[in-house]
């Protein structure tokens, strides 16, 4: 399966950074010259670091559909990176603080494990990104920056570090004389791109209507995870966004008022100069989350808040309910099989869905085949089945039934059916013609003849139809 993936900010505050922005702006800062960027070789990445100097091992940028260039500088051996990202990347200079309403942000990471100092301007910090070249043919860019970051400190364990009045401690640091030679980047689409335009949203703050104008959808990978954001702005310029980690599943699940960019949180804006607001605390409940097509149904409540106590505002977003799809163009779709079967891995290298009809009921078919030792597995229940948990059963009385069967060796043994197990269907889109799920049963003679059980676990499957 193709799908858009962007290497985005991690942060500490998350809810300071939505959308990005470019705009010229003076820096109080040390800047290296253009001469300077000559004197490092292509690909290098380096900074200042307080005292320190910070030089990449590696360093690469990602442009995304959306138009966001991320750049990264990594140090293998510490964890150490800084990462730049702004919009509508080309010749010219671009602010670099990170804003309500803007993505634009520097960040730098002391290890891979530790919250980063970002330039967030509601604490006082300030950034810059001078870009001297940018070559879109050859996918490379050259350029400077610096900027101040800030981070709440907190102790080993994750705990707030407090001074002598109870307020949690801020701690910043100056990355300063940053400058990177003949960057390659990766565009995610030459072509131009982004989600289908008829995403729907709709939410309720403070009892009045939020009707989205605009809905835009991103799967960002974050410190390896991957995240889909989801951001609705209405006619008045208000923002819900809301950040989704991509392996959530189905279900209903709290929210954070904080994240480092991971996390399940969502944020409400009240306009572009308002701070944003994140949900504490909040629920939502997803019905539908396929990874293969995109598609989100969820419902959602919370309350917005200030998680600083800057801003007194509350505000509660009510009714909130949306479908969308992050992946603009799902490529071709992955069919996979597989199970443990008594301690052993099951992984075919035949799968065929078939349908067909008993008592009036069309039913799906699958069977599951390994060449090489003869094992197959058959797994049968009906086409109009629906998301849900249900028994398999031993037998097909009437249609309706779900049955899966284990044969350990192709003309050899005998077929062992389940009794007892569970289906459960993950998803199922009839339109995209893909369904999703999981089993498990115990697999019994069902004559009593042999007393053999094999026990079939971590079933799961996603199947084109």
């Amino acid at each position: 399966m193709k799908k858009f993936q962007l290497l985005k900010w991690t942060l500490s505050l998350v809810v300071f950074i939505n959308f990005s922005a470019c705009v010229n702006e003076a820096l109080e800062g040390d800047f290296p010259q253009n001469g300077d960027i000559i004197n490092i070789d292509v690909g290098e990445f380096r900074a200042d670091i307080g005292f320190n100097n910070f030089t990449a091992d590696i360093a690469t940028g990602v442009l995304s559909t959306a138009n966001i260039l991320t750049i990264t500088g990594s140090i293998i051996e510490t964890g150490e990176s800084i990462i730049l990202i702004f919009e509508n990347p080309g010749i010219g200079t671009f602010n670099l603080t990170a804003v309500a309403g803007t993505d634009n942000s520097g960040s730098y990471f002391e290890t891979s494990q530790i919250s980063p100092y970002v330039s967030l301007e509601a604490f006082g910090a300030s950034g810059q990104l001078n870009i001297t070249e940018f070559d879109i043919q050859n996918l490379t860019i050259t350029g400077t920056f610096s900027f101040t970051g800030f981070r709440l400190a907190v102790d080993a364990d994750g705990n707030p570090i407090l001074d002598t009045n109870g307020d949690q401690i801020i701690e910043d640091e100056d990355i300063t004389n940053g400058m990177f030679n003949k960057i390659s980047f990766i565009n995610q689409d030459e072509g131009g791109g982004g989600t289908p335009t008829n995403d729907k949203f709709f939410a309720k703050v403070g009892g009045i209507d939020f009707d989205a104008e605009s809905v835009t959808t991103t799967l960002n990978e974050v410190a390896g995870i991957s995240i889909v954001k989801i951001v609705a702005v209405n006619e008045a310029g208000e923002i819900i966004r809301i950040d989704i980690p991509e392996d959530l599943g189905l279900g209903t699940f709290e929210m954070e008022a904080l994240s480092d960019g991971t996390k399940l949180i969502s944020l409400y804006n009240p306009a572009a100069i308002g701070e944003n607001l994140t949900s504490n605390p909040g629920t939502i409940t997803i019905s539908k989350f396929n990874t293969l097509t995109g598609i989100i149904e969820a419902t959602f409540n919370f309350t917005a808040t200030d998680p600083l106590g800057i801003d007194p505002t509350v505000a509660e977003i009510t009714d909130g309910n949306f479908e969308v799809d992050y992946i603009s163009s799902p490529g071709e779709t992955i069919t996979s099989f597989s199970a443990i079967i008594d301690g052993e891995f099951f992984g075919p290298d035949s799968i065929s869905v078939g349908t067909s009809i008993f008592n009036g009921v069309s039913r799906f078919n699958i069977t599951a085949i390994i060449s090489t030792s003869g094992q197959k597995m058959g797994l049968f229940f009906p086409s109009d089945i629906e998301v849900g948990t249900y028994e398999l059963t031993t037998s097909l009385i009437n249609g309706s039934e779900k049955f899966s069967q284990y044969t350990p060796e192709i003309g050899v043994s005998m077929t062992y059916i389940s009794s007892p197990g569970t289906l459960t269907i993950l998803d199922y889109d009839v339109e995209a013609s893909i369904i999703e799920g999981t089993f498990s049963y115990s697999a019994i003679d069902q004559t009593n003849q042999d007393p053999t059980v094999y026990e079939v676990t971590e079933g799961e499957f996603i199947l084109e139809f």
